[in-house]
Formats: C-alpha cells, sequence, structure tokens
C-alpha cells in the first residue's frame, strides 16, 4: 500500500522507518502515535503471520513495502526503508525507529521539538532511552548516542550514503552516518526521549535477544564474541532501575493514552523457531560458544559443550550484576578477555 500525502511546506518531511516482523503485540499503539505526528511512517514487513500487515493496512500515513527475505540481515532492512524515503522529495527529518518505540508524554510541548522542526539540514539528533521493565512502572533512562534522527536535505541521496555504512546483520545504523569532514550538528534532546517497550515481557525479550546471539554467530562466526553479546544482551532490570511514581503513558500528539492497546502476553515465539531453523543448518560447535542455553525453549537444542566452554558461561552468568556497574567492568575486563580467546 502507497499513499501520497502532502508534507506542510514550511518545515521539512517528518519520516518514521520501522522494521516490521510480527509485531502485532505494539503495532497498532505505535502507528497510533505515530500517525498523531509524522507525515509519512515506512513499514518494511518481513513475512508477519500475525496480522501485522493488516495493521499497517488500516492507517493512511503508512506505505508498506515488503522485506522479502527469508532470514533476518538488518542492514538489508534498514537499506530497503531508506531507499523508498529517498522517494519523498524535500527536506525530510528520519526517524529511525522499531515498533517498540515511542517519543514521550508531551513532547510537542517541548522547546526542543520547535528546535527540531526548525533545525537545519545535516543536524543529528541524540536522545535519552527510557526502558521500561515488566511494566509501565519500572524504568531506567539510559543515554543512546547512534544517529537515529537526522535531518537530511533534498539534495542528500540519503540510500546512497547508507549503501557505504557498515552491513551488520543485526544491530546496523537506523539512517545514514555522514562521512568524515562533513559539516554536521549534534543536538542532544533531554526533554524528548524515546519510550523503549522491549523488556515489558521478560520471555518475549530473553528469545528475541537470543535470537540477536544467534544471527550474530551465524552471519560473523569469525567476528562475533560471544562473551561480549552476553554483556550486551542481558535484559534483567540493570542496577538503576527506579519505579515511576505514576504509570508511564503512551500518548498521540493531543495526549490521547494508548498504552491499553500493548499486549504484553505475547512470548515471541517466532524468534525461537527461527533459531531452530538456523540450528538445523549445522554448524552446533560455534552455536555452543552462546551462553543462551537456559532459556528453557532452547533447552531441546542444546549442543554439546566441551568443559571449559561450560566453565565460562557459569563465569559470565554468576558475573553479570557485577559488570552492571562501572567498577565491575573495570574489574572483570580482563577475565572477559581471557574468556574471549577461549571461546575464540
Amino acid at each position: 500500500m502507497t499513499t501520497s500525502l502532502n508534507t506542510p511546506t514550511d518545515r521539512p518531511a517528518l519520516v518514521v522507518i520501522t522494521p516490521v516482523r510480527n509485531e502485532a503485540w505494539v503495532l497498532e499503539a505505535f502507528l497510533t502515535c505515530a500517525s498523531s505526528w509524522a507525515d509519512h511512517i515506512i513499514i518494511a514487513d518481513q513475512h508477519s503471520s500475525d496480522g501485522s500487515r493488516e495493521i499497517a493496512a488500516r492507517f493512511p500515513k503508512v506505505t508498506l513495502i515488503d522485506n522479502p527475505r527469508d532470514e533476518w540481515v538488518e542492514y538489508e532492512c534498514r537499506t530497503l526503508l531508506i531507499e523508498e524515503a529517498q522517494k519523498i522529495p524535500g527536506d525530510k527529518i528520519i526517524f529511525g525507529m522499531d515498533a517498540d518505540e515511542f517519543l514521550s508524554e508531551g513532547f510537542q510541548q517541548t522547546s526542543e521539538w520547535q528546535s527540531l522542526l526548525r533545525s537545519k539540514p545535516n543536524t543529528v539528533f541524540y536522545f535519552d532511552w527510557l526502558n521500561l521493565y515488566s511494566d509501565f512502572r519500572t524504568a531506567i533512562r539510559l543515554p543512546v548516542k547512534g544517529e537515529w534522527v537526522t535531518h537530511f536535505d533534498a539534495s542528500t541521496d540519503v540510500a546512497a550514503l547508507y549503501r557505504t555504512q557498515e552491513h551488520n546483520a543485526v544491530h546496523s545504523m537506523r539512517v545514514p552516518i555522514y562521512p568524515p569532514h562533513t559539516p554536521v550538528t549534534y543536538c542532544t534532546l533531554r526533554d524528548i526521549t524515546f519510550v523503549h517497550l522491549a523488556n515489558l515481557n521478560p520471555s518475549r525479550s530473553r528469545n528475541k535477544q537470543d535470537f540477536y546471539q544467534v544471527v550474530n554467530i551465524d552471519k560473523n562466526p569469525r567476528k562475533a564474541n560471544p562473551v561480549a553479546m552476553f554483556r550486551s544482551y542481558t535484559t534483567r532490570p540493570p542496577h538503576g532501575t527506579v519505579r515511576l511514581a505514576e504509570p508511564l503513558r503512551l500518548c498521540t500528539a493531543d495526549g490521547q493514552d494508548c498504552s491499553h492497546l500493548v499486549r504484553q502476553s505475547d512470548n515471541g515465539r517466532h524468534y525461537i523457531d527461527e533459531i531452530k531453523k538456523i540450528l538445523a543448518r549445522g554448524n552446533n560447535r560455534a552455536f555452543a560458544k552462546l551462553a543462551i542455553w537456559k532459556n528453557p525453549n532452547l533447552r531441546p537444542f542444546k549442543p554439546h559443550r566441551p568443559l571449559p566452554v561450560r566453565i565460562i558461561h557459569r563465569y559470565l552468568y554468576a558475573t553479570q550484576r557485577l559488570y552492571e556497574t562501572r567498577l565491575g567492568r573495570t574489574l572483570l575486563r580482563p577475565f572477559d578477555l581471557v574468556a574471549k580467546r577461549i571461546l575464540r
């Protein structure tokens, strides 16, 4: 479905680009909120079977394109999104958002939002991430330093620029980075945050993070670092999590609360199905290095793990809480380097 919508001429177009695969649990809330402020929303759907496509088709601002790949390679999916965004004429601010991310309540009333709308091309916006854990009241605020929101002028070939970026299978850049020596303005937002819902359902989050690790090993067996991946993808509530006085609301630009549209019962079973397909191809020796086998959904597929690997996995699980502190990371760095060498 392709939609032609007019963009106000007094400001750049606001374009949201989002990859989707079985995101029905949150997609209606996401599109209801994003439609209230974005001019264009581009969805690249990869064989969703949970009704995601049907949800997207109900929103007039959505352009729905297909990601035809059978397996997840993030760079290729985001390339499709960027190429579609390139077709929108004029200046545009591209928001690289996942379906489980929302702008914080009241963002349109902030001076930062007005500054964003009045920004000049080659402006990159940084912001904080408000991660929710288990419910809408347990959260931690973390800085995000990636280029996720950028103002491009009409003359910039955004798609060509993106093709020069690193081709990662997992966690590629959401929008292109400008090449060195390009004059760029970096603007850090304090009053507007991205609210992140991925960890609302611990089971779904765990299946997704284990899937990311398997994909990393599958696509880059020599480059992937199992120790670093475990440290990055262990998603229990970290130190610094706070209990909010009131439940956080997911709101449209006019204040409509869409929190009730989120279905927290989805456990992301399709991630396990994808892992099974990858494991069925073999190379179990590489996958044995991953510390993912405590996931009850993966235990039936657990490969043989040599004793040194099992010891390292126990070490990782036992020290993860310590690692989440700055002092802990410093203390554990030499031990993690030794563990990395053994697993290599």
